[in-house]
């Protein structure tokens, strides 16, 4: 029984810390960090588009100006980080 835990806890070890957040190596990325942070942790994004995204912000919905960072992470799914004033405000799988 104990190896089946040991197994459990490694494969959730392994994952992704959660959705408003992702591992780049072993550091971890979570929304409301600079962008400075996050290029410190990940590097360069392989590209970089400008879109309109849906931000919550106190309280209130508003569709915002934002520039999308995407992240290739090898035999996972691609990230793309939304930035605005400096700050990482959205992670979403792509």
């Amino acid at each position: 029984m104990k190896p089946l835990w040991l197994f459990m806890f490694l494969v959730l070890l392994s994952g992704d810390v959660g959705a408003d957040s992702f591992r780049c190596g072993r550091l971890v990325v979570k929304t409301g960090e600079s962008s400075n942070a996050l290029i410190k942790k990940c590097g360069l994004p392989a590209r970089k588009y400008s879109g309109k995204e849906a931000i919550k912000e106190n309280g209130m919905l508003s569709r915002l100006s934002v520039s999308n960072w995407v992240y290739i992470r090898k035999g996972k799914n691609d990230r793309v980080v939304s930035v605005r004033n400096g700050s990482v405000v959205k992670i979403q799988v792509e």
